[in-house]
């Protein structure tokens, strides 16, 4: 796939069932779509679904809660979370993709990565290079875990980034991650937001509004700046329909069928698709 494709994670926090949602998704055009990584859940009914109707899966997001523990807690919590990550690299192998998503961390009050995270990460970093997958690291709370596992598995081609457009706006202080981060760029996790809506950034921010909606995002800047990385993957969008507790940005979405809110984040990626291919 390249960047005339365009993608979509299934689930999107709706009602309707993901393999009922697959079909959705390609008859508004989508080309592609990726899942989040489950333990002990078979996905192997919505890939089988997925590729018949002419769906690629374009990555596997691998699980976050815990991405903290591999550089901060004890070896038995780190080992539930490297084994959570290898999980996903096999399960990538088993459905072909050669890509998979990864948090670098997470939490608000994280912001000292350490060498034993990194030693922790050679197993599934070596296991990813032995099943022939990528490992993106996506752009999270705390930037300074990204640019230490970019640093120290700089070398190895089959680890890179992930760009999350809405956690740069709410997490990183619309710092530049693509300039930062871009030489490393496999993937992205397009999606919008309102920012910092209180007194201290939290989860409940990162809304995962449609692009070129009613969020803060300068479209025409992220798609300028991934321009200048040479990006020729699929655009591949992050999207919640549904709100974050006690946060009222994604009513509007809520309140239509899932139908027709496919058609329209299908209308709005394809808008900012024409925005990239124009750069």
């Amino acid at each position: 796939m390249n960047s005339k494709n365009l993608c979509i994670n299934v689930g999107m926090n709706a009602d309707l069932p993901e393999i009922d949602q697959l079909e959705i998704i390609k008859n508004a055009g989508f080309d592609g779509i990726f899942f989040d990584w489950e333990r002990n859940v078979d996905r192997s009914s919505e890939m089988k679904k997925a590729f018949s109707l002419g769906l690629e899966l374009q990555s596997l997001h691998a699980p976050f809660y815990g991405m903290d523990d591999i550089f901060h807690a004890d070896d038995t919590l780190s080992d539930k979370m490297i084994n959570d990550i290898i999980g996903t690299i096999d399960c990538a192998a088993e459905y072909g993709t050669d890509l998979i998503i990864c948090h670098a961390i997470i939490g608000m009050d994280n912001h000292s990565p350490n060498d034993l995270g990194i030693k922790r990460l050679e197993r599934v970093i070596e296991h990813a290079q032995k099943k022939k997958i990528r490992i993106a690291f996506e752009n999270t709370e705390g930037p300074e875990y990204l640019e230490k596992i970019l640093d120290a598995y700089e070398d190895l081609p089959h680890i890179g980034f992930c760009f999350d457009s809405g956690h740069e706006l709410c997490y990183n202080n619309k710092d530049d991650m693509l300039g930062k981060f871009g030489k490393y760029l496999f993937s992205t996790h397009l999606n919008d937001n309102m920012g910092q809506t209180g007194d201290e950034i939290t989860f409940y921010d990162d809304s995962h509004l449609l692009p070129l909606d009613h969020g803060v995002g300068d479209w025409n800047s992220i798609a300028e700046r991934l321009h200048k990385c040479n990006f020729d993957g699929p655009l591949t969008f992050e999207l919640v329909k549904g709100n974050r507790p006690n946060r009222n940005t994604n009513d509007r979405y809520v309140e239509i069928p899932f139908e027709e809110y496919i058609a329209e984040a299908y209308k709005k990626a394809d808008a900012f698709r024409k925005i990239y291919n124009k750069q």
